[in-house]
C-alpha cells in the first residue's frame, strides 16, 4: 500500500506538471490546482480503493495509477467548485483556493483539473472515458441538488439520499467500476460499482455522523448543522422528533436563539438517530461485502473488507463515544 502510494504521488505530480499545462499562461491555474491536490493531509482512500479493485482483476498497475489520478482529480475538481459554492475557507488543513486567490481562480482551476483527469484515461477502452464524463455529470447534478437543499432548509432522508447517490456513492462506485472495465470485465464492473456505491453512502453517512458525534474531526464541528447542509444524521434526528425539527427549522430561519447551536447538536446527539445511522452504515457494508462477492478472498479483496471494518469500527466508536454513561449507583 505505502508503494502504491508513493508511486501515485509521483503520478499525480506528473499529471499536473504536463508541459501542455505547466508551460502555459496563467500559471495560476495549475498553482491552485496543485495547493489542493497534493496537499499533504489528504487521505486517498479514492486511489487505493481503484488499487485494490484492479489488482484484483490483475490490472496492470500502471492503468491502475492512471484511474486512480482520474479518480483524485474529479474528486479535487468537485472540491474546488464546492468551496466557491460554499464560501469556504478552509480545506485540508489549508486555506481554500477561493480564500487565497479568489472564485474566479478557483472555479477555472476545478475546469482544467477535470480536463486534466479525463487526460489520464486516453490510452484505456473508451467506455472508461465514457463512464468518467457521466459520473461527472450526475456529481454535478447532485451538486446542484444540494445546493437547492440547503438554500430550502427543509431537507429529509430522501433528498439526502439522492444527493449522496450522485456525488460520493457515484464517485466510489466508479473506482470500482473503471478497472473491471479497462480489463473489460463487464460483469465484474457492476459488482464492483454495487460495492464501491455502498461503501461511498457508508463512508457519507459515517462522516455525517462523526460531525456531530466526534469531538476530534479536524474539521469545523457542527457544519451542517450550522450550515443546513445536508446531513443523513440531522435529517433522521429531524423526522423522528416533530419539536427537534421545529427547533432547528427557527435556529435555520433566524428566528432561534444564537446560542442554541450547541444544545441542538447535543438533541440529535442524544437522539435515535445516531442509532439509525450506525444501522444504515452497517446495511451498506453488509450490501458492498455482498457485491464484493468471491474477491472477498482475493488478497486485495481482503485490503477492502479491512477498510469496511474500519469504517464499521469508526462508527461505532462515534456512537460509543457519546452515549450518556450509566450510573453506578
Amino acid at each position: 500500500m505505502t508503494d502504491f502510494l508513493q508511486r501515485f504521488e509521483s503520478h499525480l505530480r506528473a499529471a499536473l506538471g504536463d508541459p501542455r499545462h505547466a508551460e502555459r499562461e496563467p500559471a495560476v491555474l495549475l498553482e491552485a490546482s496543485n495547493h489542493l491536490a497534493t496537499a499533504g493531509s489528504a487521505k486517498r482512500m479514492r486511489p487505493l480503493l481503484v488499487n485494490h479493485f484492479g489488482a484484483a482483476v490483475d490490472l496492470h498497475p500502471l492503468y491502475r495509477l492512471c484511474i486512480a489520478t482520474a479518480a483524485e482529480l474529479i474528486h479535487t475538481a468537485s472540491l474546488l467548485h464546492d468551496d466557491v459554492i460554499d464560501e469556504g475557507t478552509e480545506r485540508r488543513g489549508r486555506p481554500t483556493a477561493n480564500a487565497r486567490w479568489n472564485n474566479s481562480v478557483a472555479v477555472l482551476s476545478g475546469d482544467l483539473v477535470l480536463c486534466i483527469a479525463l487526460e489520464q484515461l486516453y490510452e484505456l477502452p473508451r467506455t472508461v472515458t465514457t463512464t468518467a464524463i457521466e459520473l461527472v455529470a450526475e456529481m454535478t447534478r447532485s451538486a446542484m441538488l444540494e445546493v437547492q437543499a440547503r438554500r430550502a432548509r427543509r431537507w429529509d432522508l430522501d433528498d439526502w439520499h439522492a444527493i449522496a447517490r450522485g456525488k460520493t456513492g457515484a464517485l466510489l462506485a466508479w473506482c470500482g467500476r473503471a478497472p473491471a472495465l479497462a480489463k473489460n470485465e463487464s460483469d465484474l464492473a457492476r459488482s464492483f460499482a454495487d460495492c464501491g456505491h455502498h461503501l461511498g453512502l457508508a463512508f457519507q453517512i459515517t462522516d455525517d455522523l462523526i460531525d456531530v458525534m466526534s469531538t476530534d474531526t479536524g474539521k469545523n464541528r457542527f457544519a451542517d448543522l450550522r450550515q443546513a447542509n445536508p446531513s443523513f444524521l440531522i435529517a433522521a434526528a429531524r423526522q423522528r422528533d416533530d419539536q427537534l425539527c421545529r427547533d432547528i427549522d427557527a435556529w435555520w430561519d433566524g428566528d432561534g436563539e444564537a446560542d442554541e447551536l450547541h444544545r441542538l447538536a447535543r438533541a440529535v446527539a442524544s437522539s435515535e438517530a445516531p442509532r439509525v445511522a450506525v444501522n444504515a452504515v452497517d446495511d451498506h457494508l453488509a450490501a458492498a461485502l455482498d457485491a464484493l462477492g468471491e474477491f472477498a478472498n482475493h488478497p486485495n479483496g481482503r485490503q477492502i473488507v479491512g477498510w469496511v471494518e474500519q469504517l464499521r469500527s469508526i462508527a461505532h466508536g462515534a456512537l460509543t463515544s457519546a452515549l450518556p454513561k450509566r450510573s453506578h449507583a
